[in-house]
């Protein structure tokens, strides 16, 4: 068993460190939090390092590397997202996505300008009267025509969809039948420019972008199926699991800038005829943040591995989601214990990465979610 990097994956980590202190100084990722904008220079940068095809395998147009890979890179550029452009959502339901089941078109054709950032993706998959329920709640169709397929429903929490090019889209497409809900989906890859297509912005918290998207008669051609008909929902468990990983890499990010911040006011603040650092209740606070986070980092590494290896990870995967929220936020609110009335400011990046890491605790699947499975997988009933 060994916990090292290879050297290709240290040159990795530095450079994506170097990329953020030079491309993302701290003031133009808050100009863009508080604005909702993103760099269009920057993301065409972060794409011309064959980053947006990290864990793509070379013979399908990808940077190659594995998902740990990819992991590593989320975990040292997610702190600065705002400025880079949102790059999870393309890579994951994009490239990922299409290169493990697209078609021979949408890989030919969709999956290069995916790679050079011509275009982003987002996952259009809640719907409002869902969250966790995704397969109970689903009311948007796609009735097959002659020339293709019309989609009609509505979609909410697609987290950037105002600047997607490409909508993935999950519909039913055949009646449920008997208990099995999971069969009769399947997915689309719908231009968010096509007749029909709207979006309505939601205000969130943390400033992230998502927004409620409608189907309004929205016709695309046959060619729009990703994977197999009425089978779509099987395909796309395996990003799920992508999804999971990469998003505890985001939370172990916010975390260790939460803690980067923490340590830097620790040894500068003054009170008492001295830095706060010295005082034995401020390095609890810190040591705590610092246990927290590489809790979750082993957890996150460990399925990323798993899932590299091709070995199966569904319950790794889910835990490891479940931890790196709870740490991540954990190591948030306690950081903000140390900087006091200065991390209740948004001029503190503490705070906006309290107010994302709090996300994950419910999304993209909740944390009771997670330990519903995890338990399941112990041996014990169903629950739900």
């Amino acid at each position: 068993m060994r916990f090292d990097l290879t050297e290709d994956q240290r040159l990795l980590v530095a450079t994506a460190e170097e990329f953020v202190q030079r491309e993302c100084p701290p003031e133009k990722v808050r100009r863009h939090a508080r604005e909702g904008t993103f760099d269009e220079t920057t993301w065409r940068k972060f794409a011309a390092n064959g980053w947006l095809g990290l864990g793509l395998p070379e013979e399908k147009g990808g940077s190659g590397g594995t998902l740990l890979d990819a992991v590593l890179l989320l975990e040292a550029t997610s702190a600065a997202e705002e400025a880079i452009g949102l790059p999870f959502g393309t890579m994951c339901f994009g490239g990922h996505m299409l290169a493990s089941i697209g078609s021979e078109r949408q890989r030919t054709e969709v999956l290069p300008r995916l790679l050079d950032g011509s275009v982003r993706f987002a996952l259009s998959i809640t719907e409002p009267g869902g969250g966790t329920d995704v397969l109970g709640a689903m009311r948007t169709t796609a009735r097959r025509t002659d020339r293709g397929w019309v989609i009609n429903g509505q979609k909410i929490y697609t987290t950037g969809a105002a600047t997607a090019d490409y909508l993935v889209v999950v519909a039913r497409t055949s009646p449920v039948v008997g208990t099995k809900r999971a069969g009769g989906v399947s997915l689309f890859l719908v231009d968010s420019r096509t007749p029909g297509v709207s979006k309505t912005p939601i205000e969130v918290i943390n400033d992230d972008s998502t927004s409620q998207v409608f189907y309004d008669n929205v016709e695309v051609d046959h060619e729009a199926v990703i994977g197999e008909v009425d089978r779509g929902f099987y395909g796309i468990l395996p990003v799920l699991n992508y999804e999971r990983i990469g998003t505890a890499a985001m939370c172990l990010s916010w975390g260790q800038g939460a803690l980067d911040e923490v340590l830097g006011h620790a040894r500068s603040r003054e009170a008492f005829g001295g830095i706060i650092g010295r005082f034995q209740a401020v390095q609890h606070h810190i040591a705590r943040m610092h246990l927290l986070l590489e809790q979750a980092r082993l957890m996150v590494y460990r399925a990323a591995w798993l899932q590299s290896q091709g070995r199966e990870s569904g319950i790794e995967s889910t835990a490891a989601k479940a931890v790196a929220a709870e740490n991540s936020f954990a190591a948030c609110d306690t950081g903000m214990q140390v900087l006091g009335g200065f991390g209740y400011t948004k001029d503190s990046d503490l705070n906006r990465f309290w107010r994302k890491t709090r996300l994950y605790r419910l999304a993209p699947v909740s944390n009771e979610m997670a330990l519903n499975n995890v338990a399941e997988s112990l041996g014990l009933p169903r629950s739900y």
